[in-house]
């Protein structure tokens, strides 16, 4: 079979794999932050025994082949999309994670054509879906928690940013702003795309199956 391959300048961004600024992941600054981190919550005393938090690059993983970030504990690594001044506007987010049998989330926060902050909030620890506003920053922040189903493998997440967005706030252009992905999990990939692409169909270091 045949694929017509589309450009990858124009239906993806691409947020990890690190782009070629920051060709090594271990320099990425969103890692240096996240490493930073945890050794706060270390020198505060909530590094327990039984409940490390750690953020590890894994350089190979046998079970993709590729690297990965291991996050544990109360470990997070959040890639913040407006301070790099690179807002996507692509209707499509697609995690490749690996759950490591205990409770994984994430958050994608977005700003929509009203000019609202919007939060989903994206986790396998919630059963059914909760809409509700807080405070953040001084600032009336709307947020949508939505259940997932993840298993004990890698897999990929595909979520239609536009369609949470018009489901939940009635709201069909979001700009995403943040992206932060929580232990306990790995996560290869994140990436920003136009349309739906079978596997075969998008670029090298993108596919789940290389």
């Amino acid at each position: 079979m045949t694929y017509n391959i589309p450009p990858t300048e124009y239906n993806f961004e691409c947020v990890l794999p690190p782009n070629d600024e920051y060709a090594e992941w271990h320099d990425m600054p969103e890692y240096q932050i996240a490493k930073a981190r945890c050794q706060s919550l270390v020198h505060a005393g909530r590094d327990k025994a039984h409940h490390h938090h750690v953020v590890e690059v894994i350089d190979n993983d046998k079970d993709i082949n590729a690297s990965s970030i291991e996050l544990s504990g109360e470990a997070s690594i959040t890639w913040d999309l407006q301070q790099n001044g690179n807002v996507p506007i692509l209707r499509y987010l697609t995690l490749h994670l690996k759950s490591l049998d205990k409770f994984v989330s994430f958050s994608i926060t977005v700003l929509d054509e009203s000019l609202k902050t919007r939060i989903f909030k994206i986790s396998n620890h919630r059963s059914h879906c909760v809409i509700s506003t807080a405070q953040v920053d001084g600032e009336e922040v709307s947020i949508c928690e939505l259940p997932m189903e993840i298993g004990h493998s890698w897999q990929m997440c595909c979520l239609d940013l536009v369609n949470l967005c018009e489901k939940a706030f009635g709201t069909t252009k979001p700009n995403t702003l943040s992206i932060t992905v929580n232990g306990n999990c790995r996560v290869s990939k994140v990436f920003f795309h136009k349309e739906r692409y079978a596997d075969a169909e998008m670029p090298a270091h993108l596919r789940c199956v290389s």
